[in-house]
């Protein structure tokens, strides 16, 4: 009763002031509230606003509403809490809670940060909601110590088939969750997304399944899930801030369960057995709002993401080389052979040179060395330069890659032994490599989540040395294959290092790695994507002469294109490149507009790529179409009529890339335009002013 006091009082000034000290800058988030009154927490910014019932901590969800537009939905008699662990007690005591002013490292944005601490027996819970200002979103994190009942919680059931007349309840259906959203009304339509990663092996990586929900449950698999109301005009969609479901630890078979009557969320991802006195970090979620139709439903999807990790672009925007895909492997990895790497990325305008696997003594099992072994343990002494490849150390190369202007970058591999238990040490010689030679882009291989204890090492490595060097590092993560972290988890980390594609095998086509960015880019920030394009002069005689499609059938300008809405990726030896002034001009243009681009919610348009399409992004600035990306495949339509929303009458299309295509406006339709071009694999960039 006392904190229940105290609690009231001070979050009555909670709307201009908070109740702490805020180490370093203070920043008072005016568009951030917070209100504990009367059993009632009020969480909202600008766009959006959530109300509670407090019930000692786990909350019970009463109403949310979209300011904009103002949307409301309400829930009188909800009395289901958010948070339930089969088997554990439900009384909830040890109540208190905590605002704070945070941001995840020293050049991240601030956030508004809610932890409420309850125990349930034995067990302590710490539910954490993050309020970022500029999101129609708020996420939630539940993090776990103590002990527990129940020796586990999250079991794969199989679906009840039995006959209707059967009568079950649509309330506790004792299963674990982690959220739980009523519908108040029957006429939802309700869309699951999920994912693949292990690129090496799938290529179809986005699969979206809609469904009208019914008085059963039905188990969803996916990290996005996003309901529309049109008699509402209102969408609600969920971002599950985990790996993807094979990666998941302690997987149930599903990620969310729906009916008629409500949505929920599963798989905190801890297991009573990783219980300790320590806190451990389960997996989480967003929730957020958005108007009942899917491109908007994208949009707000992308913009509560962007505020995950703050886009600087002189840490994250990049055009980036490694050799590799030219399948030299390390064969050609030394001193002389990177200094002409480096001259060549001069000329082009290339931004990083990353040194894949091989400029390391610790020779790995992808070496084409016979003494080549090492993947899964791996000592200090493996990671420094490898002395007879660079006799000089790294010295000459830094000392060259600087005078050109172009960043070195380095392939690392954490050591897994014993769930990478030298996390500690793996991250010091990050932070040494920083230190000494400013390297601030590693590329991350090999990573295999295997069990919780991986994660939270592998977490603390990653925050070590973002701490250590004032969030100035980028990782790429790559997710090529194994289980890694997928497309919504780490993102504060770096971006994504997406496909391993090669001329040499006859798997790499243009229009299947732009189909990957396409699909992706309504539900994953466009810009922490690299993608890859290729030297598609190689290997010809790989692909049938009649294979119109065969890369070697697109100029260079083209298929390096299609890469722009992301970070583009020169997947090749530069240096035997024959001609390179048309890449030249291209990129010195592009990165006229780059920061801009990626500073905007870059959305899929016109229709999926499959070389045959016309296709393209749009990217929005303050909701208004800032540019536009448009591709025409090998399609006998000379023409697209295309409809682009937000546009305004006063509003025209400037080229900034490629020179074959023309865009008109409809003078009686506003969002409408018509492009026009007569030559296949043709591309623009167009900015709209």
């Amino acid at each position: 009763m006392v904190f229940k006091k105290y609690a009231i009082l001070c979050f009555s000034y909670l709307f201009l002031f908070t109740c702490f000290n805020v180490r370093g800058q203070q920043e008072s988030l005016p568009d951030i509230k917070v209100l504990l009154q009367n059993d009632t927490l009020y969480v909202q910014n600008k766009h959006v606003s959530f109300t509670y019932l407090w019930n000692k901590g786990n909350l019970i969800l009463k109403q949310v509403k979209k300011k904009i537009g103002n949307q409301k939905l309400s829930f009188i008699d909800n009395q289901t809490p958010s948070f339930y662990l089969p088997k554990e007690d439900t009384i909830v005591s040890g109540t208190k809670i905590v605002i704070s002013n945070k941001r995840t490292f020293s050049n991240e944005q601030f956030h508004k940060e809610v932890s409420i601490y309850f125990t349930l027996g034995n067990l302590e819970v710490n539910h954490v909601m993050k309020i970022y200002a500029n999101a129609n979103a708020i996420s939630h994190t539940y993090f776990l110590k103590g002990t527990a009942k129940a020796s586990e919680w999250m079991i794969n059931r199989s679906e009840d088939r039995q006959m209707i007349e059967k009568s079950y309840q649509n309330g506790e259906t004792n299963v674990e969750r982690i959220a739980s959203f009523p519908f108040t009304d029957e006429h939802w339509k309700t869309t699951i997304v999920s994912f693949k990663e292990s690129t090496d092996h799938h290529d179809n990586l986005v699969f979206e399944k809609e469904l009208l929900p019914y008085r059963k449950k039905e188990n969803l698999q996916g990290n996005i899930f996003f309901a529309m109301n049109q008699q509402r005009d209102i969408g609600l969609f969920f971002v599950k801030e985990a790996p993807i479901d094979y990666s998941q630890q302690y997987y149930a078979g599903y990620d969310f369960q729906v009916d008629h009557k409500s949505i929920t969320v599963h798989g905190v991802g801890i297991s009573p057995q990783d219980l300790s006195e320590e806190w451990i970090q389960g997996y989480g979620y967003a929730i957020g709002l958005a108007k009942s139709n899917k491109k908007d439903v994208q949009k707000e999807i992308i913009q509560y993401q962007k505020q995950l990790r703050k886009y600087i672009p002189e840490r994250d925007e990049m055009i980036l080389a490694n050799t590799w895909g030219d399948r030299s492997k390390d064969s050609r990895m030394n001193e002389t052979f990177i200094l002409k790497e480096i001259e060549q990325a001069s000329k082009i305008g290339i931004t990083h040179l990353q040194l894949d696997d091989g400029w390391q003594s610790g020779l790995s099992r992808n070496s084409v060395s016979k003494t080549g072994q090492k993947w899964n343990d791996w000592s200090k002494a493996d990671w420094q330069p490898n002395p007879e490849r660079f006799p000089n150390g790294f010295e000459t190369i830094i000392a060259t890659a600087k005078k050109k202007n172009v960043e070195l970058c380095l392939w690392f591999n954490p050591s897994k032994t014993n769930s990478y238990q030298f996390w500690e040490r793996d991250a010091d010689i990050l932070i040494d490599y920083y230190n000494r030679h400013n390297i601030k882009v590693f590329k991350i291989d090999g990573i295999s989540l295997t069990n919780k204890q991986s994660e939270i090492n592998l977490r603390k490595l990653f925050t070590k040395v973002m701490h250590a060097t004032e969030g100035k590092v980028t990782f790429n993560m790559d997710v090529t294959a194994g289980n890694r972290v997928g497309y919504h988890y780490f993102n504060e980390f770096g971006n994504v290092f997406l496909e391993n594609r090669y001329t040499d095998w006859g798997n790499y086509y243009p229009h299947r790695t732009l189909r990957n960015l396409w699909m992706l880019a309504g539900y994953v920030p466009a810009e922490r994507l690299q993608i890859e394009f290729l030297n598609n002069a190689r290997n010809p005689k790989k692909y049938p002469k009649d294979d119109i499609l065969a890369p070697q059938k697109n100029p260079l300008t083209y298929t390096s294109a299609i890469t722009l809405a992301a970070q583009p990726l020169a997947w090749m030896e530069l240096s035997s490149l024959s001609k390179i002034d048309d890449l030249k001009d291209q990129l010195a243009k592009y990165k006229e507009v780059s920061t801009s681009l990626h500073s905007s919610i870059i959305l899929p348009i016109a229709k999926e790529p499959s070389g045959f399409s016309w296709t393209g992004f749009v990217a929005y600035q303050l909701d208004k179409p800032k540019y536009l990306l448009i591709y025409r495949e090998y399609t006998g339509d000379n023409t697209l009529e295309l409809n682009i929303n937000g546009l305004k009458p006063n509003q025209t299309f400037n080229r900034i890339l490629g020179n074959t295509i023309s865009i008109h406006r409809d003078q009686k339709k506003q969002n409408k335009i018509k492009i026009d071009t007569q030559k296949q694999f043709s591309y623009g960039l167009f900015s709209i002013d």
